[in-house]
């Protein structure tokens, strides 16, 4: 399974708040340059916080085996 996930950053006195998007099974051919478009386009829609800060976008793939089915 793979996972697109856009991470937003927004200060908070002395901490910082992440906001996570995760999007499920994303096309392949991402551009780049793109995705850093289409995250300012979600701050604008007020998807995440407006004070927030675009700061990350990352593919995470899982792979599941599994050894033992004992209910089918």
């Amino acid at each position: 399974m793979k996972r697109l996930t856009l991470m937003y950053r927004k200060p908070d006195g002395n901490r910082t708040r992440t906001y996570r998007i995760n999007i499920p099974e994303p096309v392949d051919t991402i551009d780049p340059s793109e995705l850093q478009s289409d995250m300012l386009l979600l701050k604008q829609l007020g998807v995440v916080p407006s004070d927030s800060e675009p700061d990350e976008a990352r593919i995470t793939e899982t792979n599941v085996e599994i050894l033992v089915n004992l209910i089918e």
